[in-house]
């Protein structure tokens, strides 16, 4: 890029300041990075950094971490002002799926994004979901009359029918066992039907949503983001936008760290995490230097 760090530096503010720069980025993480065969999972979820909220699109790698494609920035304040961003951001992943791709694509989310008109959207693009529901969302059930509701958490039954905000799809209860960190069980909704996909296989669909707060705990703790006081808006999508893909850069050093011949081989106990590979393999490419003193 530049032997002059401050070059460097500005070249790399004006790129991710490009509003361009993700749409042209983005088709080439979808080419690379996503999986031939199976379920792709998208993971949904959001988090608070000072007056700042960022919803955050990732793929579920197999790494116990997911990796992000797309990232929605807006001021934390009251109701879904997420709501126009998501919606863009979902427009912008859509396009550059084939249709093929689409049937294999589920989003997974939490309560914060039950809002009927993202469920909706998805359902009527033909993209399965599977969001969580707080215990006193109200639903519709089969065994009572259809102009009364009854609340998610009164549902008993492991896997039935609901209804709602006018939408027939399916709720699933999780199993509650003594001794569980959670006092209350997962309430389930989704457009899978039980062809598709079975309980279990929701459940599990589900438990891998995780994976995104995990890379939340990384950025916060490894890059200080918590902390940092950024004030305007345009400037905290540039950051959050350059940390996001910048894992991708991560993950192809992870391959590029392990490329190498094993002379023997190593108990499974003593080998490094992904994670801590490629995170001592970037300390290592960060501190040599760009060009010779001598």
């Amino acid at each position: 890029m530049s032997d002059n760090r401050w070059t460097g530096e500005s070249r790399i503010r004006r790129t991710v300041s490009e509003r361009r720069f993700p749409n042209l980025l983005l088709p080439v993480i979808l080419k690379e990075f996503l999986p031939r065969a199976g379920q792709l999972r998208l993971s949904l979820d959001h988090s608070t950094f000072g007056t700042f909220t960022v919803a955050v699109f990732a793929l579920s790698a197999g790494k116990g971490r997911a990796l992000p494609v797309w990232c929605a920035v807006t001021r934390t304040g009251k109701g879904h002002k997420l709501l126009k961003p998501l919606l863009k951001g979902f427009h912008i992943l859509l396009a550059q799926l084939s249709y093929q791709q689409r049937k294999r694509l589920v989003v997974v989310m939490d309560r914060w994004f039950a809002i009927p008109d993202l469920l909706a959207y998805l359902d009527l693009e033909h993209i399965g979901f599977v969001v969580r529901l707080k215990a006193g969302t109200p639903v519709g059930v089969p065994w009572v009359e259809p102009y009364l509701t009854s609340t998610a958490g009164e549902v008993s039954l492991p896997d039935t029918p609901a209804t709602y905000h006018g939408h027939d799809w399916r709720l699933i209860r999780s199993d509650l066992r003594p001794g569980m960190k959670s006092d209350e069980p997962w309430f389930l909704l989704t457009n899978l039907p039980p062809s598709q996909r079975s309980r279990q296989q929701v459940l599990r669909t589900y438990a891998k949503r995780f994976e995104i707060e995990e890379h939340f705990k990384d950025i916060k703790w490894i890059e200080g983001y918590e902390w940092h006081q950024m004030k305007k808006l345009q400037t905290a999508r540039t950051v959050f936008m350059f940390v996001f893909f910048g894992w991708w850069l991560l993950l192809k050093a992870y391959g590029k760290a392990t490329d190498h011949q094993q002379t023997r081989k190593t108990h499974p106990k003593k080998k490094l995490s992904w994670f801590r590979t490629i995170w001592e393999y970037w300390q290592r490419l960060r501190l040599r230097p760009l060009f010779r003193t001598s």
